[in-house]
């Protein structure tokens, strides 16, 4: 268990994650340690892939290595910043151009809706492939309520006299036609937070939370979800079947962890397309 939880903390210091998928990727890398004694496991050196693909954005994926149980493991030659890295994209093949630190980008591809992108490249003697394709944007998203009224916890002042009501769930709903996997992320937009409850001695929460992935039409966010004041951004991520393994895998037992089914071959990680539509909700006192 200390081995364990010291590659969480070197990967999570090592790796730029990105803020969506931060925790579910970082549970992931443990999945492949697999939390084994270090006699019973084979290193082999595999590539790390983590690319989120967004209409409107550049084409960018970060290459990293994994960190091993054992200290005498031997790496392969190959220089992260120093890869070619290629995506064929509308029948014509890109090389990547490399930013440092594992970060490669392609500022002539500008990822769009219902494309699809195969990324492939040379790592450790090996051809890793990958692909994947960019999801529709969400249809007809709305909010049952654009503010709700959450009372202050004060732990110096007790609970409001007449005691505490909680107000109705935020209900958002969507068109989901053909079953498709979606994801709520809601995110504090103020530059100072107003914590709308005492949290003592604790650290004090970050100033976004998300729900799990779903493949229904509807998702409630309840008002104890919510840690601050403010303006809250709520952005519904349009998912591929590939993130919600990874989430659903990562999200039970880290005793049982597996790699999730995905594209990509002969490394680990996540090659993926995702789209988002957002609405904005304001919690008062």
């Amino acid at each position: 268990m200390k081995n364990c939880i010291s590659i969480i903390i070197q990967i999570w210091k090592k790796i730029s994650w990105n803020k969506l998928f931060r925790g579910i990727v970082c549970l992931y890398l443990l999945s492949f340690t697999s939390c084994k004694k270090e006699e019973t496991s084979e290193f082999t050196d595999s590539p790390i892939i983590e690319s989120y693909l967004e209409p409107g954005n550049y084409l960018t994926v970060k290459i990293s290595r994994q960190i091993p149980f054992a200290t005498s493991v031997q790496y392969s030659e190959d220089n992260l910043n120093n890869l070619t890295i290629a995506v064929e994209h509308n029948n014509t093949t890109h090389t990547l151009t490399s930013l440092g630190d594992g970060n490669y980008i392609d500022s002539s591809i500008i990822v769009a809706v219902g494309e699809n992108y195969n990324l492939s490249f040379q790592f450790n003697s090996k051809t890793v492939t990958a692909y994947t394709y960019i999801p529709t944007k969400p249809v007809n998203m709305t909010q049952s309520a654009t503010e709700i009224t959450i009372a202050r916890v004060d732990s110096s002042s007790g609970p409001p006299s007449g005691g505490f009501t909680m107000p109705d769930p935020i209900e958002i709903n969507w068109t989901n036609s053909d079953g498709s996997y979606y994801l709520i992320l809601v995110e504090n937009l103020e530059t100072t937070l107003d914590p709308i409850r005492d949290f003592g001695d604790n650290a004090p929460p970050g100033n976004r939370f998300r729900k799990s992935p779903t493949n229904l039409a509807v998702e409630e966010i309840r008002s104890m979800e919510f840690q601050y004041y403010g303006t809250h951004r709520i952005i519904l991520y349009h998912v591929l079947p590939d993130y919600a393994t990874l989430y659903d895998d990562n999200s039970t037992s880290s005793q049982n962890l597996t790699n999730p089914s995905t594209s990509i071959v002969n490394g680990y990680g996540i090659f993926t397309g995702l789209n988002s539509d957002t609405l904005y909700v304001e919690v008062k006192e």
